[in-house]
């Protein structure tokens, strides 16, 4: 049976065309390499190299053998390379679950940083609601979350990341877009628009108790899972909206942000599953940890 260590020496001893030279090249004696030549030679039942006193050339199965031993030589250094990469989180897939606000703060920065610390890592990306990435994650979806801090099953992690404060979202010819900041009180006989508890509960909780703390209840007019259908709502005058301060960035005609005179911080983070074995998941922590907040 010919093996990886012979094809090495013969590769060598083809180099070289010269036994001396070939040993000291492998670092061993010139009897043992010789030993193997012929081994390998009796194995394929043809010789491969024609010797002489003087110097050593190759047959020409010799030289067709050459070719191809260097080829499989070149593919098994790929494998192990190729393999130890993968082990070290080097090469693989990650699929990362993220909500839709994520994509205006978290995400963009995150896949920089990563993707140019890590080329050959391929990311599949999905973006689920805050209700459903938890499941996910259990089920295995996906590698790692964004999504808001929140109640969490025994097996999932979480790593803050992002805290920002909320800010209303009025339509442009309300009264007070003049306004800077907007007192939570003066917004109590407002129609809100806002999210399901049971999509977003962290955010839910957030609007509760700011209305809540400022003495009123708010008044939900509508309920709608993504925010920048929560968004288009206000620019159509259907209401008021208390979003993160991230969703600013849209810049929609018909609308505008305005600071809050107290407003709770509304925290995301980075979520897996404490069993994930997947090897570039570390490496992914890391960066998260490495660039908090941006």
């Amino acid at each position: 049976m010919i093996d990886f260590r012979q094809l090495r020496y013969f590769v060598a001893l083809a180099e070289q065309l010269h036994f001396g030279r070939a040993a000291r090249r492998l670092n061993l004696t010139q009897p043992p390499l010789s030993r193997q030549i012929a081994a390998l030679e009796a194995e394929l039942g043809t010789p491969l190299l024609i010797r002489n006193s003087r110097n050593v050339t190759l047959t020409p199965a010799g030289q067709r053998f050459h070719r191809h031993a260097r080829q499989l030589l070149g593919d098994l250094d790929a494998a192990v390379r190729d393999t130890r990469s993968v082990a070290l989180g080097e090469h693989g897939r990650l699929a990362l679950g993220f909500t839709m606000l994520a994509a205006w703060n978290v995400l963009p920065p995150l896949l920089k940083h990563y993707t140019a610390a890590h080329p050959r890592v391929e990311l599949a990306l999905e973006e689920v609601l805050p209700r459903d990435l938890l499941q996910a994650l259990l089920d295995g979806r996906v590698d790692v979350g964004l999504s808001f801090a929140g109640p969490l099953p025994e097996a999932l992690r979480y790593q803050p990341l992002y805290r920002e404060a909320l800010c209303v979202a009025l339509p442009r010819e309300h009264p007070l877009s003049a306004c800077e900041p907007v007192a939570v009180g003066d917004l109590r006989q407002e129609a809100f628009i806002a999210f399901p508890q049971a999509t977003a509960p962290s955010l839910y909780r957030a609007l509760m108790a700011c209305c809540r703390d400022n003495g009123f209840e708010p008044r939900i007019a509508l309920e709608t899972h993504m925010q920048q259908t929560i968004v288009n709502l206000v620019a159509e005058g259907l209401g008021v909206a208390l979003v993160p301060d991230s969703m600013r960035k849209l810049q929609l005609p018909g609308v505008v942000f305005r600071a809050l005179d107290a407003s709770p911080l509304v925290e995301q983070g980075m979520l897996w599953h404490a069993g994930n074995d997947n090897p570039c998941l570390p490496d992914l922590l890391a960066c998260a940890r490495a660039r908090p907040g941006e």
